[in-house]
């Protein structure tokens, strides 16, 4: 059963036909003017019958049987055929044989089968060429096509560029087979627009400038000035300004300048206009005027130019005493320039301003002291500031004395002064002002007080100067007082020499010091006068610096009293107490003599008694005249004429005179002391 089925499928499958199997390239391109080759490779068992059409059938045989083979009238002559296989040859190919062709082949006990050709014929590419409208293209048309054109040829693809960018189609660049559409036109459509076309055989381009026209837009108009960094708000004087007018046009826009608002278009037409060195009459209104003739538009544009000066050189400022120095004024002034400047005051209690100058008055100054007090002059171009710094008086008095001549003394008083505003002063002795006058002379600015002549008696006291303005007062004082030497320490410093030191009062009033002597036997001899001058003896004259001495010249078995006498010119002051020093060689009696002694006023007791008349009337006698002797001395020696050591060029010093006064001394004072203790001794010099 199984074998009789397998024989049945056997029997069907051999009764079936096989299809034929055809190869054909498609599409086919050509060139007018080329032969074309229609290639077909087929596989059947049988010889087959070919049939080639195009609509209709153009050509046929049965392969391998050349006598087979039929070609229609409209391919006689063009058709070129290898029966021995299904391929055709197109001689001569033309436009017209473009299109689609189909082959057919049939063979007994063979399925038929067919295959579609495609023949793409074309033309070599010239001439290519891109069209636009004639005339001018304006911004703002409402469409503009342009056309690519070829002399020959026939084309695959066709691109269309702008600036070398491929332009897609949309809303506003439209592509239509050859033509491009640009809608509602816009400047930004200007530009180089190239269509390239191609085929498989040939390829070419065209390029085409579309010029858009517009504008002109409204244009700017900028200041660029040498000098300011700010010219769209001013410039200065002097500077040199350009204006420059920029504006978008196509084409390129004609410019005009004109001053004010004047339709004047004759002025300079760059667009630039440069000013060198402006003026202030240079200020004002400015135009720019921009055409387009093509678009028949022109468009203005106003700038006003602000032309400053500044103010010469630099604000100053001020300030006096006024309403009888209670009132301090301030003044600041910045004259001159365009516009004027500004003025106003920082730190006082009216905040006042005004134009160039400012003026004001400050009742109450005292609070300012030590503050600084700006001036503000403010200008377009500029910010000045002037700084004031009122200062109450602080006074430093001072004074220091000349000895003119041998008797006449000068005694000045310096007031020196740090204030601003600059303080009025005055002089006072005590409560009393005082005026030049006699010997009293104050300088031109007051700060200065001569005394001349100076007088102990007269001149002394206190002394003071007043020191005012709007801010305060100060009024240090000064005492002047007769000379009075204190403090007084003398040291021997061996046996023939001594060191004195003496101190007196920063007030006293004192030219130079006598340094006086008395030997410890003159001091014994006038312990009853002991304040008398005559006893001293002046050593040496030290200068009003000088605050020690050193004496030389000392007798070693001496002791001496020494003091310090100081001068004002020749008028004495009040002298140190004296001091004294011991001799420096011991003087006592051996234990011998002490006997002798003893054993002498034994007998010398005796003869006491029996002398006591006689010594009492003799006395009497010589005490007569030592007082004589006494009277002459006094009347010879006052107290600036007991010197030997004193400057020789000293009015009332001689130094003859002083040595005959020395013996003089020296005699009176031996004779006073035999009278009393028979001890002689001199002072030496």
């Amino acid at each position: 059963m199984h074998t009789g089925i397998g024989l049945l499928w056997a029997g069907l499958l051999s009764g079936l036909a096989e299809c034929i199997e055809i190869q054909a390239n498609s599409p086919v391109r050509a060139v007018v003017g080329d032969i074309t080759s229609l290639e077909v490779v087929y596989k059947s068992i049988h010889p087959p019958h070919v049939d080639w059409a195009r609509g209709k059938t153009f050509a046929s045989w049965k392969v391998g049987q050349s006598t087979s083979l039929d070609v229609s009238l409209a391919f006689k002559g063009r058709l070129r055929v290898n029966t021995s296989s299904a391929s055709i040859e197109l001689l001569n190919t033309t436009l017209s044989d473009n299109g689609t062709y189909v082959v057919s082949l049939t063979a007994v006990d063979e399925e038929p089968s067919s295959r579609t050709v495609t023949l793409r014929v074309y033309e070599l590419i010239k001439g290519v060429k891109v069209v636009t409208p004639v005339g001018d293209v304006k911004e703002g048309e409402p469409k503009v096509t342009m056309t690519c054109t070829m002399a020959t040829g026939t084309w695959d693809t066709l691109i269309w560029t702008k600036d070398g960018k491929q332009i897609v189609s949309d809303a506003h660049t439209v592509i239509a087979g050859d033509e491009l559409t640009i809608k509602d036109v816009i400047r930004g459509d200007s530009g180089t627009y190239t269509c390239s076309v191609q085929n498989p055989f040939s390829n070419d381009a065209s390029h085409k400038l579309l010029r858009i026209y517009y504008g002109p837009d409204v244009p700017t108009v900028s200041i660029v000035s040498s000098l300011d960094p700010e010219p769209s708000r001013f410039v200065l004087v002097n500077s040199t300004v350009n204006l420059t007018c920029a504006t978008s046009s196509e084409p390129p826009a004609q410019h005009f300048w004109s001053v004010g608002e004047s339709g004047d278009t004759s002025v300079p037409s760059d667009p630039t206009l440069t000013l060198e060195r402006v003026q202030l009459d240079q200020a004002g209104v400015y135009s720019c005027i921009v055409v387009n003739t093509k678009m028949g538009r022109s468009v203005r544009k106003t700038l006003t130019l602000n032309v400053y000066e500044l103010p010469w050189g630099e604000p100053s400022c001020s300030m006096v005493s006024v309403e009888n120095h209670r009132t301090l004024q301030f003044s600041c002034a910045w004259r001159g320039g365009y516009p004027r400047a500004r003025i106003h005051w920082l730190g006082l209690s009216r905040n006042i301003s005004a134009d160039s100058q400012l003026v004001l008055n400050e009742n109450s100054p005292a609070r300012l002291s030590g503050e600084n007090v700006t001036c503000v002059a403010l200008h377009s171009a500029a910010v000045k500031y002037c700084t004031l710094r009122p200062m109450a008086p602080w006074v430093t008095l001072s004074r220091w004395t000349v000895r003119e001549t041998q008797s006449d003394v000068t005694v000045t008083l310096k007031c020196e002064v740090g204030s601003n505003p600059a303080a009025v002063i005055h002089w006072f002795k005590g409560q009393k002002e005082l005026v030049s006058e006699g010997k009293l002379i104050i300088s031109l600015n007051r700060s200065e007080i001569q005394i001349q002549d100076f007088s102990v008696r007269n001149d002394t006291g206190n002394y003071s100067c007043s020191c005012r303005n709007p801010l305060g007062e100060s009024r240090p004082s000064l005492m002047l007082t007769a000379p009075q030497v204190s403090g007084l320490t003398v040291r021997r410093l061996n046996g023939t020499a001594a060191s004195i030191a003496w101190s007196t009062r920063d007030s006293d009033v004192v030219t130079s010091f006598l340094v006086q002597s008395q030997s410890n036997t003159q001091r014994v001899s006038s312990s009853s006068s002991s304040s008398s001058s005559s006893s001293w003896v002046t050593l040496k004259e030290a200068g009003m610096a000088e605050r020690t001495a050193t004496i030389t010249q000392l007798r070693e078995e001496q002791g001496y009293f020494f003091r310090v006498l100081p001068l004002t010119g020749t008028q004495p002051g009040e002298a140190s107490p004296a001091q004294s020093i011991a001799p420096t060689v011991d003087n006592r009696l051996s234990g011998g003599a002490i006997a002798g002694i003893v054993l002498g006023c034994v007998v010398g007791a005796l003869l006491i008694i029996l002398l006591i008349v006689f010594l009492i009337r003799h006395r009497y006698k010589n005490k007569k005249a030592v007082t004589g002797r006494q009277r002459a001395s006094e009347k010879n020696n006052d107290y600036w004429d007991h010197t030997s050591a004193l400057h020789p060029n000293s009015a009332y010093i001689n130094r003859a005179y002083s040595l005959s006064n020395q013996r003089t001394l020296e005699r009176t004072s031996q004779e006073n002391t035999s009278g009393k203790s028979g001890f002689t001794g001199t002072v030496p010099l």
